[in-house]
């Protein structure tokens, strides 16, 4: 009984805290187990979190990735690795990961902003030197080397 209780008012205090963290900014569900467990909550009351969040609505990895590819794309200049890099830092599962890459990022559109960072930098080729400096930028950015030879070769 007391155990019980006990139970109900750590659920209740990480379903807060979890509401509280989405409250700042949409969070995915391994970013949010991170936290809930930095916060000693028990792997059982963190999993009943997570799911009354899911059912909720609060909580969708593959919507959430989805707006943040499209912020990406918009807004930055990343290429398909670096956005992969981005989207693993976030905690998102592999499988998500790959569906919303393969379905929401085309070679056309990485190709698009590969030509859009270009001009931002403002990147002159005049020589093998400045070729070879460019593809290392655009590599550093995540691009795939498909992308690279075509904009720098």
């Amino acid at each position: 009984m007391i155990e019980d209780l006990r139970f109900k008012e750590q659920s209740q205090k990480a379903y807060e805290y979890a509401m509280f963290l989405l409250g700042i900014r949409l969070r995915t569900e391994g970013e949010l187990r991170e936290k809930m467990r930095s916060k000693k909550y028990e792997a059982g009351i963190i999993e009943q979190v997570l799911s009354q969040l899911k059912s909720n609505r609060y909580v969708d990895d593959k919507r959430f990735a989805e707006v943040f590819l499209d912020n990406l794309k918009k807004y930055k200049s990343w290429g398909f690795y670096g956005i992969k890099k981005k989207f693993m830092e976030k905690k998102l599962p592999a499988d998500v990961i790959e569906h919303v890459l393969s379905e929401g990022l085309t070679e056309e559109e990485e190709l698009e902003t590969a030509k859009k960072f270009f001009r931002k930098e403002k990147i002159v080729i005049k020589n093998q030197q400045d070729k070879q400096k460019a593809a290392r930028k655009l590599a550093a950015k995540g691009f795939r080397s498909s992308i690279v030879s075509k904009i720098v070769f």
